[in-house]
């Protein structure tokens, strides 16, 4: 009954027009930076997009298809208001495509734990933007101080 439902024409044009096919949600971080050398000194090129799985590069001259690189991300909010300790972490990755500003790239974790420590800096940057949208949006209240009144004969 299933092999016929996604058969049908509706099946199909589900399929198609799925709005999603990535295998993970992506997040759009502010002051997430990526690091990877090109033959020079590396410079930060702003990460665009990032997930669990991959990560969409701003960059002026991108890779091949299929090259391998090593990949330091660091978030340059958490290091600027914490100060004392980088927030980085290092990640292989190989080229899928090429895009009119950068390029993107999917991972390659050589170990399960590798992928659990990547999938806590992720959650560390989505709970710093969580933090950040949050305060932007409460209105600021009335921070007028009442003045406090004196009774007669306690001066």
């Amino acid at each position: 009954m299933e092999i016929r439902k996604l058969l049908s024409k509706s099946g199909i044009r589900q399929l198609l027009l799925r709005p999603e096919r990535r295998r993970s949600a992506r997040m759009q971080p502010a002051d997430l930076v990526a690091y990877y050398w090109t033959g020079g000194l590396p410079r930060p090129s702003q990460v665009f997009e990032i997930g669990v799985y991959g990560a969409r590069i701003v960059a002026p001259a991108a890779y091949y298809r299929g090259t391998i690189v090593e990949f330091v991300f660091e978030d340059r909010a958490a290091t600027l208001n914490n100060g004392v300790v980088s927030h980085h972490i290092c990640i292989w990755g190989r080229v899928l495509r090429t895009v009119a500003d950068g390029f993107c790239v999917e991972f390659a974790f050589k170990d399960a734990p590798q992928r659990r420590k990547f999938r806590q800096f992720l959650a560390g940057l989505k709970r710093r933007n969580e933090d950040e949208t949050s305060t932007e949006e409460t209105p600021e209240t009335d921070t007028e101080e009442t003045p406090i009144e004196q009774r007669p004969g306690s001066d």
